[in-house]
């Protein structure tokens, strides 16, 4: 009996040493970089670390003791409760422990591809599912980059040779079909003819100088802008194109400086406008705003209320030679998506609620950057 209180007093401190070694292990899970998520047979979340709260959206809170299924795309969500059900029977799949490439959802509904590894244990006659996950988004995006870069060094090669090649004919039947119209003689006819030729020798000049733009390294006149100037000006120059629509704009007056090329980026809101002036139809209606993003910079929203984007043409518009327009070259948008990423911005196009399109373009705050310097929240 005298060494009962000595036995109790190893059992403590057993006890506390096996506490420590458990919050050493949560902590270590816990910040770790890939996310984890553990679910029980009934597929509720048992265990998730601040990583997998971060890739999904979710607080822990949110999801603990409840079913998982908020973290798969719906398409998917009965082909994996019945993958778990059938390990809940066998304990064994030929998939466990191996690397496999699968998408999640987050919250806000956004679908990103995952690299994740899948591991089984038994505890208390329950088995526990835990999946490792890491975000391949960014190592995608990458992949693409690459991807792009190479067609556009190969584009660009292409420009340069059959570029020489073209422009300098184009320019002398150009020239010549202007002379013409000016020559006595020339019937109406004629004359409507010889405009159609010098139309379209500038539609393909554009084109060259588009591709030119589109394959070539940009020189940018790097200094702090106002983006509301910048779009005042292109407003001005675009006053003709802009007569009869009705514009509503609204423009913050406490934006921050950018760091920008002002007639690059006004070359892109021109291209912006331009775009939604032609798909709004004969009785143009735009709704412009102007004002600070969440990241303390600049962000431009230009609303058409034309007919909207299509299911395949929301994904294909930034594609070099995608267009929906007659006569369109599909350069405009990538050419302005490149302009505004060399900027450490962001260029979109979505469909609006309501019908039409909204394109936003965002831009980070001047204060301390360089050019080509990205974000707190870019890197």
């Amino acid at each position: 009996m005298e060494d009962r209180p000595q036995v109790i007093d190893e059992c403590v401190a057993q006890l506390r040493e096996v506490v420590q070694e458990l919050e050493k292990f949560r902590q270590i899970v816990d910040t770790a970089q890939d996310a984890v998520v553990t679910v029980n047979q009934s597929q509720e979340v048992v265990f998730m670390n601040r990583a997998a709260e971060k890739m999904f959206g979710y607080a822990r809170e949110e999801l603990l003791g409840r079913d998982m299924a908020p973290l798969i795309p719906a398409q998917f969500r009965r082909s994996h409760h019945s993958y778990i059900e059938r390990l809940a029977r066998t304990g064994r799949q030929k998939t466990m422990g191996h690397p496999m490439q699968l998408q999640a959802e987050r919250r806000d509904g956004g679908v990103l591809p995952i690299h994740l590894t899948f591991s089984v244990a038994e505890v208390d006659g329950q088995y526990l599912f835990t999946a490792i996950m890491r975000d391949l988004s960014e190592k995608q995006g990458l992949t693409e980059k690459i991807k792009r870069s190479e067609t556009l060094a190969v584009v660009g090669q292409m420009v340069a040779t059959v570029g020489h090649e073209i422009r300098q004919p184009l320019t002398s039947i150009g020239g010549f079909a202007r002379q013409l119209t000016k020559e006595t003689g020339i019937s109406e006819p004629g004359k409507r003819k010889l405009q159609i030729i010098i139309d379209e020798v500038a539609r393909l000049e554009h084109m060259l100088n588009e591709l030119n733009d589109l394959s070539r390294p940009t020189e940018y006149r790097w200094q702090e802008a106002s983006l509301a100037d910048i779009l005042g000006g292109v407003l001005a120059s675009l006053a003709p194109d802009l007569a009869g629509a009705h514009i509503q704009l609204v423009i913050d007056d406490n934006l921050p400086p950018v760091l920008a090329d002002p007639d690059r980026i006004g070359q892109v809101l021109r291209n912006i406008i331009i775009n939604a002036i032609q798909a709004s139809g004969p009785e143009p209606r735009l709704e412009i705003g102007l004002d600070q993003s969440s990241d303390g910079g600049a962000r431009l929203r230009v609303r058409d209320h034309g007919a909207g984007l299509g299911v395949n043409a929301a994904g294909q518009v930034f594609k070099p030679f995608y267009t929906t327009k007659k006569g369109g070259t599909g350069l405009g948008l990538p050419v302005a998506r490149r302009i505004v990423g060399d900027h450490d911005g962001k260029l979109t196009l979505a469909p609006a609620q309501g019908g039409g399109a909204v394109a936003t373009l965002k831009l980070p705050p001047a204060h301390g950057r360089r050019p080509g310097q990205a974000g707190p929240d870019e890197a």
